[in-house]
């Protein structure tokens, strides 16, 4: 028997024990003495590898590499005092192709065990009666979701890779492929998801979300709300491309926007049939329709720190996530295996972290007399973002990453650095609190992200719509743009139309003035539930802004706090340099974190190849089909034999 097929079998018996689940309908013979022929025999086969392909999503391997690719390379983070060789190197910017973060194969690894699944799948449908149609159309979701996002994650950090979907099923099968194009990669990923995304459930259980009912089923497994997220997700990659026609780019963007309309259409639905155990925040509801979890449950103090906070990253499974790779089930009190790569990337203390909070997240600490301004991430003292994602302490330097710790209980707590005083009287968590034993899921897609999503493709069409109309006018595009911004201030436009948006599909939007409101509408909805002192202190929210480049910079820094340490930093960054062609805005966003690297880095970093990581050494020579990224050349360690 060929080594990848025992290690495949082997790989169903560690997910099936793994997850919680019972692997006696296969009763055959135990996993590691089944002959691989042999096994596709029924449903409860195919389900079993299925349940494999979620047991390799949770690699550490995996989730630390979405981690560092993510997030360690943003300006969101800079090194803590527990890191391996590579990752100091990493974090400089000097990156070798002997690095292990260059290696992709954990990917590829959950990649084949899809591509497996579906690949013996419709066989087992001639064999199996009770294997039906309808099974094989959800687990065709559940893999092609797991698969795409995968694939999505490679072009995202290499940009051309290798990509099938056939499976590789023994050693001495040819699997050494060339890479494919980004962008070729990425429509055949659309085109997968377009194919099956209606074959996934809306939910996994009939219950409604209340107190005390598992929705791990809807959060840790595949819906169709998470793969109309991933497939918005795919068109706004597609869409950011400035070698794009702006037609072309608009009706990217037009897709992306009615995905996330049925993703935030479908989430008020059920939150208007009741389908909801968290608090919802009634006036960012009010004002903008979006059902957001509410982090001010009760006037004065929350117990645990903020609510939305503790029930989207502590307890796990809350009603606005949309798909988490599952380590823990709070209503069952249950692990299904240990997210270590979150607890050794941030670590339990300053001593353990690899990485910890950058700096300047909180340069200076705001205090109650400032306004809001793009100047500084965080420039009012209100936002809970910064309250619960972390902790710095100015005269020591102490700085620790809270985000996903739960039970934020103050009961105990040594006095710390009191971030957020104004409307709210919660108290930094002190820095040597630990994690929970088995670490937190870890969130892929979340509504306020669609929500986000949404805006960036409204705000990027808008801009393409008035460029456009310019060029047919022949009008002087400065002047025109003079004019602009002598209108009224964003805040009265915005006060006109604000209650009359909320009921507004993207896709209904036919003018530009429409989707810029809307944009930041969905903005303004995602930083008010963060900052709900904002109902009296008018000055703490942030103003619609009248030109691109404020547009643009509102929606990342939106973005940046929303997402802090969720491994979506650097790839924004990557996504705007894709758009422009050109990487001036990581450049500017990455040059302290690279001061120390010298000119070198700094040179590299003009260059658009170097925002994407080398292909590691040890697969070059395992694979000559493979061609180096250009901007890692010239290494003499890169250079083949």
């Amino acid at each position: 028997m060929k080594k990848i097929k025992n290690r495949i079998l082997s790989a169903v018996a560690l997910a099936v024990a793994g997850l919680g689940l019972s692997s006696c309908d296969i009763d055959l013979l135990p996993l590691n003495e089944v002959v691989y022929e042999n096994f596709w025999t029924n449903k409860d086969d195919v389900e079993s590898v299925v349940t494999s392909c979620y047991g390799a999503f949770q690699d550490r391997d995996v989730v630390e590499r979405m981690i560092v690719w993510g997030e360690d390379r943003s300006d969101n983070v800079q090194a803590g005092q527990d890191q391996s060789e590579d990752l100091r190197f990493l974090l400089k910017g000097s990156i070798k192709t002997t690095n292990k973060f260059c290696e992709w194969s954990p990917l590829y690894k959950v990649i084949n065990y899809c591509n497996i699944a579906m690949f013996e799948a419709p066989q087992v449908m001639q064999k199996d009666p009770n294997y039906t149609e309808s099974d094989y159309r959800v687990n065709k979701a559940e893999c092609s979701f797991i698969r795409d996002y995968c694939y999505l994650t490679l072009i995202k950090t290499f940009r051309d890779v290798p990509f099938t979907f056939e499976p590789s099923l023994d050693d001495t099968q040819t699997y050494r492929l060339p890479q494919t194009k980004f962008e070729v990669v990425l429509d055949s990923l659309i085109k997968d998801i377009e194919a099956c995304k209606d074959y996934a459930p809306l939910r996994n259980t009939n219950q409604t979300l209340k107190a005390g009912v598992d929705n791990t089923q809807n959060t840790g497994k595949v819906t169709r709300p998470a793969m109309y997220a991933l497939l918005a997700e795919l068109y706004l990659w597609r869409a950011s491309d400035y070698n794009l026609s702006k037609d072309k780019q608009n009706e990217y963007y037009r897709k992306c926007i009615d995905c996330c309309d049925w993703v935030l259409a479908y989430k008020m639905q059920r939150y208007d049939e009741g389908d909801v155990k968290e608090d919802i925040d009634q006036e960012v509801y009010k004002d903008y329709g979006y059902p957001l979890l509410a982090e001010e449950v009760s006037v004065g103090h929350n117990e645990n720190g903020p609510a939305a906070t503790n029930a989207i990253f502590g307890t796990g499974a809350s009603f606005e996530t949309l798909f988490e790779i599952t380590y823990y089930n709070s209503v069952l009190n249950r692990s299904y295996g240990n997210n270590t790569a979150v607890k050794n990337q941030y670590g339990e203390s300053s001593r353990t972290q690899n990485v910890k909070a950058a700096e300047d997240l909180f340069e200076t600490k705001p205090n109650s007399t400032d306004s809001y301004s793009d100047t500084r991430l965080f420039s009012v003292p209100s936002d809970y973002r910064s309250i619960a994602s972390f902790y710095y302490n100015e005269e020591s330097g102490v700085s620790s990453i809270y985000k996903y710790m739960i039970d934020r209980n103050r009961a105990g707590a040594s006095s710390s650095t009191e971030y957020g005083s104004v409307g709210s009287s919660f108290t930094a968590a002190r820095s040597s609190q630990s994690y929970r034993n088995t670490s937190p899921n870890w969130i892929l897609y979340r509504l306020t992200e669609v929500m986000l999503f949404r805006a960036e493709a409204e705000i990027e069409l808008a801009f393409n719509m008035d460029a456009s109309e310019k060029e047919a006018e022949g009008e002087n595009a400065e002047g025109e743009q003079g004019e602009q911004e002598g209108e009224g201030t964003g805040s009265e436009a915005g006060s006109k139309m604000r209650k009359a948006s909320v009921l507004v599909r993207g896709n209904s939007l036919t003018t530009a003035d429409e989707l810029k409101l809307d944009a930041f509408n969905l903005i303004s909805a995602v930083y008010r539930r963060s900052n709900p002192v904002v109902q009296t202190k008018k000055q703490y929210a942030p103003e619609q802004p009248q030109t691109y480049d404020t547009f643009h910079k509102l929606l990342m820094n939106e973005r940046r706090r929303e997402f802090l340490f969720e491994g979506k930093r650097f790839y924004d960054l990557v996504r705007a340099a894709r758009r422009v062609g050109n990487t001036q805005e990581m450049r500017q966003a990455l040059a302290t974190k690279y001061s120390e690297a010298g000119p070198a880095v700094a040179i590299k970093l003009i260059q658009m190849g170097f925002m994407y990581m080398p292909v590691a050494r040890k697969e070059m020579k395992i694979n000559p089909a493979l061609v180096q990224n250009e901007s890692y050349l010239d290494e003499d360690e890169n250079k083949k034999q």
